[in-house]
């Protein structure tokens, strides 16, 4: 009895390219990037922004997480997008590039939902005088809108 085994050469190569195909764009920043742009006072929109999402070393400024947080809240959903697409990533219909472009989409949104909705804790006293708002994150939207990803390749 004699046994041969063919075609190991093209399941090599397909295995090599499926690989290949996972292992490109193979994260997601979520934020607002340096040089994000500044508000009309000259404050740097990205450094209101970490300051906002951490809080102020003196203690003035209260944590109010946008992004930490709800994007936690939401690990299931991007969990949920990552298994529903990966599979297209190995059959060729999708690429890793726009799987991570779904999820940062999807990321963004749920940031700026989040403030939309409004981030505890609401504002001081002074500040809901000034903006007229108890709302914390909401005044001229630019930082809202200026949440953003980039895909890493």
């Amino acid at each position: 009895m004699h046994t041969s085994v063919a075609g190991g050469d093209r399941l090599g190569t397909k295995l090599r390219q499926i690989r290949e195909r996972l292992q490109k764009n193979s994260g997601v920043l979520i934020g607002l990037p340096a040089g994000t742009g500044s508000y009309e006072d000259g404050a740097p929109i990205a450094v209101i922004a970490a300051v906002q999402e951490f809080g102020s070393a003196d203690g003035r400024i209260p944590e109010r997480s946008f992004l930490r947080v709800p994007l936690r809240q939401n690990a299931e959903t991007f969990q949920a997008i990552w298994r529903a697409q990966v599979p297209k990533v190995v059959d060729g219909d999708m690429t890793m590039h726009q799987v991570m472009s779904q999820l940062g989409a999807r990321a963004v949104a749920v940031s700026q939902e989040a403030i939309s909705e409004g981030i505890a804790p609401e504002n001081a006293e002074s500040t809901k005088k000034r903006k007229g708002s108890s709302k914390p994150l909401i005044d001229t939207g630019a930082l809202r809108q200026s949440i953003t990803f980039i895909v890493e390749d």
